[in-house]
């Protein structure tokens, strides 16, 4: 894999173990978006997604949103095809390779009907601290190990082309709900950026796992173009049946004989 970026992340380094492949660039462009999603369920209604642009969000919904303010919480990491959920706690960031008994996570429904939601779950790290994590993806809990990026993003009505489908590494965040006096629905809003700077963050875990989770990817897309190469406009005008020199200038019709 060849890193094309503005900055340097801790994971960068095993460029010295496993190579650099001309073939596979990870252009490490970082930018981000808001999205207005209904979780519940994982059953979206029509259009229940749209995404925002930052500044969209600062300047016509931001002030109508409660945002959402807790100390310890968490956020989810997709790299490549693979999940990872982060813990933002008062003493540091957490993983869930952190958790000292990961079975505990399902233990209990936190989530089935509305009168059983708790919005917060006590974890124990490895390192024996224990915190009241507050849930920002709650219908996640009660399967929490089961998902990859397809799964978790099934529920979008966006299409597959959507960044989010198609870009190595997003941290996805909860940012808060929007006022039901201009939503029709209790609608959250998650902010998604593309290719965080995970070391400036302060998230550090296994960048062989990273690594590798990323060239899978890489690798997976570009079986995908080769499989199906990408048609040029030229190419998919005339597969419509029309004639480039005459189609697309202001007189359309070919002059034929007798033609004033």
């Amino acid at each position: 894999m060849k890193i094309i970026s503005k900055f340097k992340d801790f994971y960068d380094y095993k460029v010295t173990k496993y190579g650099v492949d001309e073939k596979l660039i990870y252009n490490r462009k970082t930018n981000c978006d808001y999205y207005k999603m209904q979780f519940q369920y994982f059953n979206p209604l029509e259009n229940n997604a749209e995404k925002i642009s930052v500044e969209d969000f600062n300047n016509n919904l931001k002030e109508h949103v409660k945002l959402f303010d807790k100390i310890n919480h968490n956020k989810i990491l997709i790299v490549g095809e693979k999940i990872v959920h982060l813990f933002f706690t008062e003493d540091g960031i957490y993983t869930q390779y952190d958790i000292k008994n990961p079975k505990s996570i399902s233990e209990g429904t936190i989530y089935k009907y509305w009168a059983y939601f708790s919005d917060t779950k006590e974890i124990t790290f490895n390192d024996g601290k224990k915190f009241d994590i507050h849930i920002a993806f709650a219908e996640l809990w009660n399967d929490f190990f089961a998902y990859d990026r397809k799964r978790l993003l099934s529920f979008l009505n966006i299409s597959k082309e959507e960044t989010l489908f198609n870009e190595p590494m997003i941290l996805i965040e909860y940012t808060g709900k929007i006022d039901r006096k201009i939503a029709r629905f209790d609608n959250s809003v998650y902010k998604a950026t593309l290719n965080p700077n995970l070391s400036q963050m302060g998230i550090y875990f296994d960048e062989d796992f990273i690594w590798q989770s990323l060239v899978e990817f890489l690798s997976n897309k570009r079986s995908e173009k080769e499989i199906i190469p990408e048609v040029s406009n030229e190419n998919k005008i005339q597969s419509k049946g029309f004639d480039l020199k005459s189609s697309f200038r202001p007189n359309m019709k070919k002059k034929h004989k007798g033609d004033i």
